[in-house]
């Protein structure tokens, strides 16, 4: 597939994003300015990235706890995100939520529970709105290789299989579900593409490390939803390189197929091609980490400076104000 320059820069613009922001959440918590835990996405940016090329203007994402950054991509303020990150009233939720409640109407964003998978079928509710407005849009839904086995995840795919929902189905497999390796829990080598025939969706396999493959396999998928062919699922295998939550010693996991799984860094990998096919120097790409990095400590800077939530603030947004 050809790609403009200007493609293959915004592209990389969101897989840095995500991986600055992923970072950076790292290093404040391990600070301590991150109230509870956090669930690290680093190195499983290229799905979020290489999915999200594919959206247009009035699409809902339903993306997951990991990697949390990619609200971003969206559009969604890095002072909002890192505002609910560390608690405070500057974030979406008045730091009422957490870093597992991002959410934002304004993007698309339907937000997602800390009980990974039990409200996925918001995404078929979403899609239905789409199909009853008459629109080509997409409902995009993120879960991973442990979520793809429960319940509520199989009621959502045959929900919109039979009503020929736009929905697309993204399973990050990234290779653990806590500390459960995939191979162990789950009984199909593809736990997103594998489990799909059994609804009549189309499905593809990509290689979650490489954000142009993850885009094609999206893009044709995404075409056929559009087209109004139903749901579809798309199969991403990257890995997890940090464990469940920071502070996890990941015992359960050989150390030497961690280092295998880096030296297919998707943004390694992304900066080489735009090296090799001439679209930026070296300088350029430095240039754009330095900027989004600007960007990133100025948002953690404002968030440290807003204030805390009151114990007052518990009873807000409980019930919808009359208008």
């Amino acid at each position: 597939m050809q790609y403009t320059e200007n493609f293959l820069t915004d592209v990389y613009r969101d897989l840095l994003s995500v991986r600055l922001f992923e970072e950076k959440q790292v290093e404040i918590y391990a600070l301590g300015k991150v109230p509870g835990h956090i669930h690290s996405g680093i190195g499983e940016e290229a799905t979020y990235a290489g999915v999200l090329a594919t959206r247009k203007e009035g699409d809902y994402f339903k993306i997951s706890h990991r990697p949390v950054g990619a609200g971003c991509i969206l559009g969604m303020p890095f002072e909002t995100m890192f505002g609910e990150l560390m608690g405070k009233v500057s974030g979406n939720a008045n730091g009422l939520g957490g870093v597992l409640h991002m959410v934002s109407r304004e993007h698309g964003m339907v937000g997602f529970s800390g009980t990974l998978g039990c409200d996925i079928a918001v995404a078929d509710g979403a899609a239905l709105s789409i199909q009853m407005a008459g629109t080509d849009n997409v409902s995009y839904v993120f879960y991973g290789d442990g979520t793809s086995s429960r319940g509520p995840v199989h009621e959502a795919m045959n929900l919109a299989a039979i009503w020929k929902l736009p929905v697309l189905f993204v399973c990050n497999n990234n290779q653990f579900a806590i500390s459960t390796p995939a191979g162990y829990g789950v009984p199909v080598s593809h736990p997103g593409a594998d489990r799909a025939a059994a609804y009549g969706m189309p499905t593809r396999i990509v290689d979650g490390t490489d954000a142009l493959s993850v885009y094609e396999g999206a893009k044709e998928l995404v075409d056929g939803i559009r087209a109004g062919n139903g749901p579809a699922v798309l199969d991403s295998t990257c890995y997890r390189m940090r464990g469940h939550f920071e502070g996890d010693q990941m015992k359960y996991r050989d150390a030497a197929v961690t280092e295998e799984w880096k030296k297919k860094d998707c943004i390694v990998r992304m900066e080489t091609l735009l090296r090799e096919q001439g679209v930026m120097t070296d300088e350029q790409m430095q240039a754009i980490r330095a900027e989004i990095s600007g960007k990133i400590d100025a948002a953690v800077a404002a968030a440290e400076a807003s204030p805390e939530p009151t114990p007052e603030d518990l009873y807000r947004n409980l019930y919808a104000e009359q208008r």
